[in-house]
């Protein structure tokens, strides 16, 4: 996207023929696709999910009474519960934090002379506050997903222990 700061007499500002360039730009894209392939991707995803989530439940599970019988696993367990609870704790303080900086922005009375100032004053602070929730939905997610990974691995390396 091109951003213009001109006068509006500035013929570089408007010339002939932008608009049905930038439309024959936009008809030539994939913007007709792009809800097709959010969809398709989202499928993969749900088809992957679906593929691996039982049968890492399942390994988990089998793999229970053979970490019973090792005593470090307690140890491990609350090791690993006590690292997560950590990160989390984390996350958390980041959100806190981002949500009072943007509080602490949305309290301030601005100086605006032109609507346009004040528009883009405002859409500035909705722009923070999404950044701020995509960023931790991605970091919660990715916790989330560690933290599977992590188990699994850990389990299954008791599992080889102890039946190995």
């Amino acid at each position: 996207m091109r951003q213009r700061h001109a006068a509006m007499t500035d013929p570089a500002v408007a010339r002939p023929g932008d608009l049905p360039r930038a439309q024959a730009r936009l008809a030539a894209s994939a913007l007709p696709m792009v809800p097709l392939a959010r969809v398709i991707a989202l499928g993969k995803l749900a088809q992957h999910l679906v593929a691996t989530q039982p049968v890492q439940a399942l390994q988990l599970t089998a793999a229970l009474p053979a970490l019973a019988g090792d005593p470090s696993v307690a140890q491990e367990a609350l090791a690993l519960a006590i690292a997560m609870t950590r990160q989390w704790v984390s996350l958390h303080a980041a959100w806190v934090d981002g949500l009072a900086e943007i509080a602490r922005e949305m309290s301030e009375v601005r100086e605006a002379n032109t609507v346009s100032k004040f528009v883009d004053q405002e859409v500035n602070l909705v722009q923070q506050g999404l950044s701020l929730v995509s960023s931790q939905t991605t970091a919660t997610i990715r916790l989330l997903e560690n933290f599977q990974v992590n188990l699994a691995w850990w389990a299954n390396r008791h599992v080889q222990r102890v039946s190995g």
